[in-house]
């Protein structure tokens, strides 16, 4: 700088336009500070106002887009009132048909009918059952009461035999000799035989089948005619008979006499199943 001055071969120029740009100076500052009143006002202005510092030596910015006003809310339409409900619709009441009843009460006469009817069976049924089961038992008591029967005959029969042979044992210790000697075959009588056999053969209880077939057996007699023993001699092949006829003879226990009051003390009967009646 000081040698310019001297008068060297440089010279600065001399600045010119220092008062425009002064100028220039003091209307920027008042912008600046329109522009900061204007902002102070606004934030105590309910309405607003944006404030913006200018920088001449920068590039202006773009302005800020206002933001745009709320719109007020719409109001919401009048509500439409509603209509009225429709009266409730009359019901008629249906009427029966009266061929549907009486083919209805057809139905339950009949099957109350088809039900006492068929109770009617059932009990006819249980009385049958019962009424078969009580001539059961009674068959069974029957059977019973003839077999305690036939076993009390047979202890009779065996005490009057052993009281009579008792006796017999006592006469012939005092020396009597008794009426009734012992009968052999070729003496029996056929009349007093068939005495015999008759009155036997009428005491027979057998329920099977006639047929051609005989039991022999040998009977031991009291001389008043009371059955002592039965001994078989031949069976006939069928136990059945031989048992009916053993117990035919006991039961005909006192066995008929001769004509002249005498017995015969042993002999020997024959049965054929044919002959029985």
């Amino acid at each position: 700088m000081t040698m310019a001055n001297a008068g060297g071969p440089y010279r600065v120029p001399k600045r010119h336009g220092g008062t425009r740009a002064f100028a220039l100076a003091v209307v920027m500052h008042g912008v600046l500070f329109a522009f900061l009143w204007v902002g102070i006002r606004w934030n105590n202005d309910p309405v607003g106002v944006d404030a913006e510092i200018w920088d001449m030596t920068t590039q202006m910015a773009a302005p800020r887009a206002p933001e745009p006003e709320p719109q007020p809310e719409p109001e919401p339409p009048a509500r439409t009132p509603e209509p009225p409900p429709p009266p409730p619709e009359v019901v008629k009441p249906v009427q029966p048909n009266p061929d549907i009843a009486l083919q209805k009460k057809k139905e339950k006469e009949k099957k109350e009918a088809e039900e006492k009817k068929l109770a009617e069976l059932k009990k006819k049924l249980e009385d049958a059952k019962r009424e078969a089961e009580l001539e059961k038992q009674e068959k069974q008591e029957k059977e019973k009461a003839k077999k305690l029967a036939d076993l009390k005959e047979k202890e009779k029969l065996a005490k009057t035999r052993a009281a009579e042979m008792q006796r017999i044992m006592g006469s012939a210790a005092a020396g009597s000799t008794g009426t009734a000697a012992r009968s052999t075959a070729p003496n029996l009588d056929k009349g007093y035989v068939a005495k015999l056999r008759t009155k036997i053969m009428g005491r027979i209880d057998y329920p099977g089948a006639k047929q051609d077939i005989e039991a022999r057996f040998m009977v031991s007699q009291l001389p008043s005619g009371e059955v002592m023993s039965v001994k078989k001699t031949k069976s006939s092949g069928v136990a059945a008979y031989d048992t009916a006829v053993e117990n035919a003879i006991y039961k005909a226990s006192p066995l008929p006499k001769r004509d002249d009051g005498t017995v015969a003390r042993e002999l020997e009967l024959v049965f054929n199943l044919k002959d029985v009646p």
